[in-house]
């Protein structure tokens, strides 16, 4: 009995799947198979205390974020000084875009010893952009670093996705893995204490004091 009540709801989710893309379904299940593009935004602050000479940090910034990124822009401006307080980047302030133009989401590193921005092309995430600037302080340096991109989900291709996000990997992975690899590289080539201060979404555990995994360079393409 429990099949002969479960059969009409499967056939009726198979029917709107086949015939969605040309009439369209009113339905929760269509819903479901509806594509659609994501936004997905990554936040990282990172506390970081060494005693090493300011060149081999930002060198070691440099060294971590070629690991994963072919193309970064990368710049170490000269006669910054540390400050009193971590310093921070700026995010853009939508209200200062002209109607009608694309809002610049990625912030400004203003006051940062090093910055690199890149827009690097990811299997599974569109218009990617990812920013890291280092503020020195009397303590040592803050590391922000953000990350935005699009990523299509749902439609029929939902479960190929997937598939293909498994064997060669997501944009999420990619994100996370190149911003620990930066930490990671300055970590190990200073001898740096490091914590994290801030991060969206959420880091567990400690994967900066690790070896990581290998570059997911695979994942960036031409």
């Amino acid at each position: 009995m429990k099949n002969a009540k479960l059969a009409p709801t499967l056939a009726s989710v198979l029917a709107c799947t086949v015939s969605m893309a040309m009439t369209g379904c009113n339905s929760p299940a269509a819903d479901r198979f509806a594509a659609r593009d994501t936004t997905v935004e990554y936040y990282r602050v990172f506390d970081i205390k060494t005693d090493a000479a300011p060149q081999a940090v930002t060198k070691a910034a440099t060294d971590g974020i070629s690991r994963n990124v072919k193309d970064a822009i990368v710049a170490a401006p000269s006669g910054v000084e540390a400050t009193e307080l971590p310093g921070h980047f700026k995010m853009a302030d939508p209200a200062s875009a002209a109607p009608g133009s694309a809002v610049d989401k990625s912030p400004s590193c203003e006051g940062a010893s090093w910055t690199a921005k890149a827009a690097p092309h990811v299997r599974g995430g569109d218009n990617m952009t990812m920013v890291a600037c280092l503020f020195p302080y009397k303590s040592g340096y803050h590391l922000d670093m953000y990350a935005i991109f699009t990523k299509p989900e749902g439609g029929l291709l939902a479960w190929p996705r997937r598939l293909s996000g498994a064997l060669l990997g997501t944009p999420e992975k990619f994100t996370e893995t190149t911003m620990l690899d930066i930490v990671r590289s300055i970590r190990t080539a200073t001898h740096a204490q490091v914590s994290l201060v801030e991060a969206k979404p959420n880091l567990p555990g400690t994967p900066w004091m690790d070896g990581g995994d290998s570059p997911l360079a695979v994942t960036q393409t031409q």
